[in-house]
C-alpha cells in the first residue's frame, strides 16, 4: 500500500499530477489522505472517480480517506459517494 497526501487545493491546474503519480504506482492499494486539502473542483472530483474505475479494473483499490467535512459535504451533495458505490457494486459484479 502506498499513502499519497494531497494538500491544498486539487483543481484544473494540477489534477493530472496527481493522476499520473496514481497510474504510476504498482501497489495493490493506493489510499489518496485529503486531510490538507482545502478545495476540490469538478476536474478533481472527476479525476478521483475515473482512478477508481480504472484501479478497480485492474484488480486494485483506490482508497481516499480523511476528507475534511467542509468538502464532504460538497462531494455529498454531487452524489460521489452515490458513484463510488455503484462503481464497486459493478467491480464486484
Amino acid at each position: 500500500m502506498v499513502i499519497l497526501e494531497v494538500e491544498g487545493e486539487l483543481d484544473f491546474s494540477n489534477v493530472e499530477q496527481l493522476q499520473q503519480e496514481i497510474q504510476r504506482r504498482p501497489e495493490e492499494v493506493v489510499e489518496i489522505d485529503l486531510q490538507g486539502l482545502r478545495f476540490i473542483d469538478s476536474s478533481g472530483v472527476g479525476m478521483l472517480l475515473s482512478q477508481v474505475r480504472h484501479l478497480y479494473k485492474q484488480g486494485r483499490t483506490l482508497k481516499i480517506v480523511h476528507i475534511p467535512d467542509f468538502i464532504r459535504e460538497d462531494l455529498e451533495v454531487i452524489g460521489f459517494f452515490q458513484v463510488l458505490e455503484v462503481l464497486k457494486a459493478n467491480s464486484n459484479a
